[in-house]
C-alpha cells in the first residue's frame, strides 16, 4: 500500500493493522526534525534541579498537498498552526515494554 507519510522522526516508524500484521514500514529520517529547548534552572526540590523550558521551533519542510508529515509529539506541539503533522499514537509493545509500532497515527491540536 503507497501512503503519503514522510517519517521526520530518528526511528522507524512501523504501523501495525488490528490483527498485528505490519501495515506500513516508514524509514527513519536521515536527518531528523527537532526542537530548540532553552532551559534555565528555577529552583530545586530537595537537592532536584527544576527547570523552566521554552521550545522553540523546528525546521519543518513546506506543506505538500496530500503528503502527512510523521513527527515527534514536541515538534506537533510546537507548530499547532500546522495540520499535516501526525503523532504515532495507540502504540504497540513488546513483551519487554519496548515500543515497536504503533496502530494508528493521531494530530495535536494547539
Amino acid at each position: 500500500m503507497r501512503v503519503p507519510l514522510v517519517n521526520l522522526t530518528p526511528h522507524e516508524v512501523t504501523i501495525f493493522d488490528s490483527d498485528d500484521r505490519v501495515v506500513v514500514r516508514c524509514p527513519a529520517a536521515s536527518k531528523p526534525v527537532r526542537v530548540a529547548v532553552d532551559r534555565c534552572e528555577i529552583g530545586r526540590i530537595g537537592g532536584i534541579p527544576v527547570f523552566s523550558e521554552d521550545y522553540g521551533r523546528a525546521r519543518l519542510p513546506a506543506p505538500a498537498l496530500g503528503v502527512w508529515y510523521i513527527v515527534s509529539s514536541t515538534v506537533a506541539l510546537a507548530h499547532p498552526e500546522r495540520t499535516d503533522l501526525l503523532v504515532p499514537t495507540d502504540l504497540v509493545r513488546s513483551s519487554d515494554g519496548t515500543i515497536v509500532g504503533c496502530k494508528a497515527l493521531g494530530r495535536r491540536n494547539g
